[in-house]
């Protein structure tokens, strides 16, 4: 099933500079801030690709409401839920912008958002991933001063947290920069650098964002990958959204704060997370990373395992389905590692 508001086939008409790729799964409580926002853009060049992953809530009704509302709206109804990663590589094989914003569907952005993320690539060639300054949206859809996430920092470890995650917004989150990597609610990339960091697709084919993922950590190890091919990532603070984040830890530092947040985490969130860490060390990791952080990698490992078998348990079936993961990964890394500059 497909909805859309795309010229008839056969009408030539130019790209647009950005492709909005939008995933939904009943989603309706969310859509209305969403697309209202996209509407108010003051960048008007972009299409909205959206790929619903069978939501029974009325959320392809609303889409199809809006259908002449949102420039280039194009909706592919899957009849199964196709993951998170499935969805979004559909939309971005699908577009024919130079840049592509994954958006999920808790996100209201600022109506200069896309203007603002744009000019950071402007003279700056090997920017291939921009990071807005995201605060936190409330389950009530009010607009709070905290923050949800400024980019992804990894630690020696391979921790990574979202960046001012928790905090009071403020000057401190004002000064544009690089970043290790861009966090997944509203990422804005240059489509040349996806397509550079493509890597196999089990099954055949080829993928951007790791399909054996279905979701959570996709959007890390794409920003490893990227960063391992040369690209930048660009934190834009002047590109302003709110995400209503419904998982992570934040940046706490301490072993005490870190425990507390993982109880706060849905058991199966952490068993796939827990998984997808690993898929994404052993697919990015080199043998000369491994010898420099061992120390840290190591014990993160150890207290991990600790923590699962005395405090966990139930994320040690995530153990078996990394296990049967790992020939696939260790396919996409043998056919994508003579790619990796040393």
């Amino acid at each position: 099933m497909s909805l859309s508001n795309h010229p008839q086939a056969g009408s030539v008409t130019p790209p647009p500079s950005v492709t909005v790729s939008l995933v939904t799964y009943n989603g309706a409580s969310w859509l209305a801030g969403c697309l209202d926002s996209l509407a108010e853009q003051t960048f008007r060049d972009f299409e909205l690709l959206v790929v619903d992953n069978a939501s029974t809530d009325g959320t392809l009704e609303y889409l199809g409401a809006e259908a002449g509302r949102l420039p280039g709206l194009s909706v592919d109804a899957s009849p199964v839920n196709l993951g998170f990663a499935v969805a979004q590589n559909r939309n971005i094989y699908r577009s024919r912008s130079e840049f592509v914003c994954l958006l999920n569907q808790d996100v209201e952005l600022d109506e200069r958002f896309l203007e603002e993320a744009l000019a950071a690539f402007t003279a700056r060639p090997r920017v291939g991933a921009v990071q807005g300054r995201l605060l936190r949206l409330r389950s009530n859809r009010t607009r709070s001063d905290t923050i949800d996430t400024t980019g992804l920092d990894m630690y020696r470890s391979r921790r990574v947290v979202s960046r001012g995650q928790g905090r009071r917004d403020g000057p401190g989150w004002q000064s544009a920069g690089p970043v290790w990597g861009v966090d997944g609610p509203a990422p804005v990339y240059r489509r040349a650098a996806l397509l550079d960091v493509q890597e196999p697709r089990t099954g055949g084919g080829t993928e951007i964002l790791d399909e054996d993922f279905f979701m959570y950590k996709e959007d890390v190890d794409l920003a490893w990958r990227l960063r391992r091919r040369g690209w930048r990532t660009w934190y834009q603070p002047s590109a302003v959204g709110w995400h209503a984040r419904t998982a992570g830890a934040g940046d706490a530092t301490s072993l005490l704060n870190v425990a507390r947040s993982n109880w706060q985490i849905d058991p199966w969130i952490k068993a796939i997370s827990w998984r997808n860490q690993r898929l994404m060390q052993l697919k990015n990791e080199t043998s000369s990373s491994i010898r420099r952080d061992f120390a840290w990698l190591y014990a993160r490992e150890v207290l991990s395992l600790l923590f699962m078998l005395l405090a966990d348990t139930g994320r040690l079936r995530a153990a078996l389905s990394l296990m049967k993961a790992v020939p696939s990964t260790w396919r996409k890394r043998s056919r994508t590692g003579s790619r990796w500059p040393r």
